[in-house]
């Protein structure tokens, strides 16, 4: 009895290390596969574009765009006035016009407006048309200085109207004129006064002067002047006799000569004749200088025409970019 609780005994207790050695053995192999599943892989590092730099919290900016050229105002019509005068083109003086067409190899048109001084208004019809063109002002009238000060800000040149004897003696010329009979000394402080009323006229051109400008003397005094001072002179052509741009060009003073008188007919058809005239010259010829007059309706004529000019590749210039 007591042998048979002895091996009873004995019996157990190896069931007992059996089921104890099994348990183990199912939990080491439990143990490795759970190893082997959450083992870290190693991956080959993947190159990557670098990118911007992006700082916490700080959202990205759009790429700065060029601030957008506004657009320039025109001025108000003015009352129609007279004629300004034309000068030559400084950087200082008439800045370059923004949308207007322009560019290398295109024929090229001065517009010089004489006889200013009279009136402003007439002059600040000129001024508003937005494109660069010339005044020509008459010395020692009530506006003279007036609108050689304002015009430049407008991108309008300003030369002198110099007033030089016509062959006809009953035309009335004004102050500050040249005439034939005066000693040189005279002709030359003449001038040099009626500069002195129009103090931005980078240039000048003669009002009349069919006797004056034929005279090689008189021309020499008046160019003497021009070239101290460094500045142009455009002869008006008011007499196929004249000897003003030969002269000039003898003294090594730029300058240039008229090619269309715009307004002998102060009407719309007859002006707007003449400046397509001009056209065709400017087309034949590369460029052409024309003379009109403020406080005619030659102003208002331009202005209407200008898609024309721009269709037909014609550049508005001031008279100092075409002297030579």
């Amino acid at each position: 009895m007591a042998r048979r609780r002895s091996v009873r005994r004995q019996s157990s207790q190896w069931l007992g290390a059996l089921l104890l050695g099994v348990l183990l053995g199912v939990g080491l192999v439990i143990g490795v596969l759970w190893a082997s599943h959450n083992r870290p892989v190693t991956r080959s590092p993947v190159a990557v574009a670098p990118g911007p730099t992006m700082h916490p919290l700080s959202p990205q900016r759009a790429p700065a765009r060029e601030p957008a050229t506004p657009t320039p105002r025109q001025a108000p019509g003015a009352p129609p006035t007279e004629p300004a005068p034309s000068h030559p083109q400084t950087p200082a003086q008439t800045p370059e016009q923004p949308g207007v067409p322009g560019g290398p190899g295109r024929a090229r048109v001065a517009v010089i407006f004489d006889d200013a001084g009279y009136s402003l208004a007439a002059a600040r019809e000129v001024m508003a048309l937005g494109r660069p063109v010339t005044i020509s002002v008459l010395p020692h009238l009530p506006f003279s200085t007036a609108i050689a000060e304002e015009a430049p800000a407008h991108g309008v040149q300003i030369i002198l109207h110099l007033p030089v004897q016509p062959l006809d003696p009953s035309v009335p010329l004004g102050p500050g004129v040249v005439t034939v009979d005066m000693p040189d000394a005279a002709i030359q402080e003449t001038v040099q006064g009626d500069l002195a009323t129009v103090p931005t006229a980078v240039g000048a051109n003669n009002h009349e002067g069919s006797r004056g400008t034929a005279d090689p003397r008189v021309m020499r005094d008046v160019i003497s002047v021009m070239k101290t001072r460094q500045l142009f002179f455009v002869d008006s052509l008011t007499s196929p006799r004249s000897v003003a741009a030969q002269v000039a060009r003898e003294m090594g003073v730029p300058t240039g000569t008229r090619a269309v008188f715009l307004d002998n007919q102060n009407t719309d058809v007859y002006v707007r004749g003449q400046f397509h005239a001009l056209i065709k010259i400017a087309l034949s010829q590369g460029q052409a200088i024309a003379i009109g007059h403020v406080g005619k309706v030659t102003a208002a004529v331009l202005r209407s025409m200008l898609p024309e000019f721009d269709e037909a590749g014609i550049q508005l210039v001031t008279v100092s970019q075409l002297v030579r």
